[in-house]
């Protein structure tokens, strides 16, 4: 047994030390800043169309149809030259202020406020149809690209000579 007496001490002491948590350096936390929560701003919205845009065309209708009592047919107006900007002939601006095709159109022409908001309506309408809506509230139909008027009313055609008068079959969301 005295043999085994050392064994003995040499492993509790082996153990005692094993066991031993080593020292470690304890840091106290220090205070982080404040985050600054910031909400994002909304993004604003692009219009669709520019002032521009809807100056010209609510020149071009009062040219040609600030006679016209029905807000369809003047309407109609709106929906031909973009019929036309659909077709390729151009931006609207383009379509509208090139010589010889809408002859009512005149830069010096006054803007009036109702045949205005009637121009951003029918855009409205416009570019919801080109956003994939049905039923948009359009009066003329697409291949509508021409029309002459005796004062009174236009006369829309699907073809530049003769063709097919447009018969106003469609509803339209401009009369009670």
């Amino acid at each position: 047994m005295s043999k085994l007496l050392p064994v003995l001490l040499l492993s509790l002491v082996l153990l005692s030390s094993c066991s031993a948590k080593p020292e470690t350096e304890i840091i106290e936390p220090t205070e982080l800043p404040a985050l600054e929560v910031t909400t994002p701003e909304p993004t604003p919205t692009v219009p669709l169309w520019s002032e521009e845009e809807v100056d010209v065309l609510a020149k071009m209708v009062w040219g040609e149809a600030r006679g016209v009592a029905s807000d369809t047919e003047k309407a109609a107006c709106v929906w031909c030259a973009l019929n036309r900007v659909d077709q390729g002939y151009g931006s609207i601006t383009t379509v509208v202020t090139a010589p010889y095709q809408f002859i009512g159109y005149d830069a010096d022409n006054p803007i009036d406020d109702e045949i205005k908001a009637l121009c951003e309506d029918v855009l409205t309408r416009w570019y919801a149809e080109k956003d994939g809506e049905t039923n948009t509230g359009r009066v003329l139909p697409s291949d509508y690209l021409w029309f002459s008027g005796d004062g009174k009313h236009n006369y829309f055609r699907n073809a530049y000579k003769g063709g097919e008068t447009w018969d106003w079959s469609l509803p339209s969301p401009y009369e009670t």
